[in-house]
């Protein structure tokens, strides 16, 4: 719960009667926090899966790095729900939890684009000049699981991307690619 949420309550609890924006802000925390027992069900285990997804965003930035940070930094916060199946139970946070499970984003034949954000050694080396693939578009031709131990991407594929107008396929990590939607 934030801090102004608790000041919020503190202010109103002993009231006999709320302002219709009060009673809409009191409605909203009430669904927030309360509905259902969310605060009875957030236990150690619950706590323990927020603190692991938490650190994985918090190593993956910029997505949801500063809830993570609250979650990390605060040992008395407590996420609302939705925060939780942001950072717990998105397609990312699965792959984290259970890398065994874990499928590639893109198949074999998907059309990607390299991220405008990858990593500046995507410069490489052919035929006699560099060439920056970031922005540019690409089919994955081959995927294999990234062997290398790391706590922060377990799950992760690599994939061997054939660059449009290019005749040698490059290797690049998950993170760096994005799909391209195509007009059937």
């Amino acid at each position: 719960m934030q801090p102004v949420e608790r000041i919020f309550l503190e202010h109103v609890q002993n009231k006999d009667e709320l302002n219709p924006p009060q009673q809409k802000i009191a409605n909203n925390l009430y669904h927030k926090y309360f509905e259902g027992d969310w605060m009875s069900s957030y236990g150690p285990k619950k706590r323990r899966i927020a603190r692991s997804c938490a650190q994985y965003w918090v190593n993956n930035p910029p997505k949801y790095s500063e809830l993570a940070a609250k979650i990390l930094n605060d040992s008395d916060y407590i996420p609302s729900r939705d925060e939780y199946k942001q950072i717990c139970e998105c397609k990312e946070a699965r792959n984290f939890l259970h890398p065994e499970e874990a499928e590639p984003l893109y198949p074999a034949g998907t059309l990607v684009k390299v991220s405008p954000g990858a990593a500046a050694y995507k410069k490489v080396l052919i035929g006699g000049g560099h060439h920056d693939f970031r922005g540019k578009l690409g089919v994955v031709i081959k995927i294999q699981k990234d062997e290398r131990v790391f706590p922060s991407n377990p799950g992760v594929f690599l994939y061997y991307v054939l660059p449009q107008g290019k005749t040698e396929m490059l290797l690049f990590n998950e993170k760096d690619l994005t799909h391209v939607e195509t007009n059937k």
